[in-house]
C-alpha cells in the first residue's frame, strides 16, 4: 500500500472539473500523516503552492497490485522542513481508500513510433496499432519470425502537447500474432514486463487523454 517513494496524483477536490493535477512523492508516513515533497503541476511542470486546509482528491497505483488504482480524499494540514521542505497531508486510513479494480489497462488505437529488439535478432523500427500501460500491438515486418513467449525490448516515443516527447524502454513478451484482415499486416501483441511505476503512470495518462480526445471529437 502507501509507502515512501510512491507517486501521488493530486486534484483540488472542489475543482476537479478543471482537471488541474499535481504530482508528488510520498517522503514519509507517520501517525496518520503523509509527508510529501512539494507538488509539481502536471500541466506546467512547475512547483505549486497549496494552502493549509486545501481539500484534495488523491489517486495512486499500488505497486503490489498494478491493476488497482486507489482513491481517497485528504487535506493539507501543515508545512514542515526536515531534510527538504514538505507538505503534510492527512491520511484517512485504509478503510477510506476506494479501490478501483482494472482487469485491463485502457487501450487506445494510436500509431506510436517504436523499435523492437528480439534477443538474437536485428532490431527493427515499426508503429503500434494500439497501446496501453500494459502492452502494445505492434506491426511486425514479414522478415520477423518469432514465436509467442519470445522476449523482447520495446522502445517507444510518446508525444506530448505540453512537454518534450517521452521516451520509454520496456521489457516485453510476445503474447500472440495475427494477420490484420484489412491491411494484411502481421500484428504482434506484446505484454510489458516490470515497467517502472512512473513510466506506467505516464502511459496510463497518455491513453486516458487520447480516449478523452476521441470522445470530444465524437468518434466514440
Amino acid at each position: 500500500m502507501l509507502q515512501p517513494g510512491i507517486v501521488l496524483t493530486l486534484e483540488p477536490f472542489e475543482e476537479i472539473d478543471k482537471k488541474e493535477e499535481y504530482r508528488c512523492k510520498v517522503v514519509d508516513i507517520e501517525d496518520g500523516k503523509l509527508f510529501i515533497d512539494y507538488p509539481v503541476s502536471i500541466q506546467t511542470n512547475r512547483a505549486v503552492f497549496l494552502m493549509e486546509g486545501m481539500q484534495l482528491a488523491v489517486s495512486f497505483l499500488d505497486p503490489a497490485a498494478s491493476s488497482a488504482v486507489f482513491l481517497f480524499r485528504t487535506e493539507v494540514i501543515a508545512r514542515v522542513k526536515k531534510k527538504i521542505p514538505m507538505l503534510v497531508l492527512q491520511d484517512p486510513g485504509l478503510n477510506q481508500y476506494v479501490r478501483i479494480q482494472r482487469r485491463k489497462f485502457v487501450r487506445v488505437q494510436k500509431a506510436i513510433d517504436t523499435a523492437v529488439h528480439f534477443d538474437g535478432m536485428p532490431p527493427f523500427s515499426s508503429l503500434t496499432e494500439d497501446i496501453s500501460a500494459g502492452g502494445a500491438a505492434i506491426v511486425l515486418p514479414n522478415s520477423v519470425q518469432a514465436e509467442p513467449g519470445t522476449e523482447a525490448i520495446v522502445y517507444g516515443v510518446i508525444p506530448s502537447q505540453q512537454a518534450e516527447p517521452f521516451y520509454f524502454e520496456a521489457k516485453a513478451e510476445l503474447v500472440r500474432t495475427h494477420q490484420d484482415e484489412k491491411s494484411g499486416r502481421c500484428i504482434g501483441s506484446f505484454e510489458f514486463k516490470d515497467l517502472p511505476y512512473t513510466e506506467q503512470q505516464i502511459l496510463m495518462r497518455f491513453c486516458f487523454e487520447q480516449q478523452l480526445r476521441l470522445r470530444r471529437k465524437g468518434l466514440e
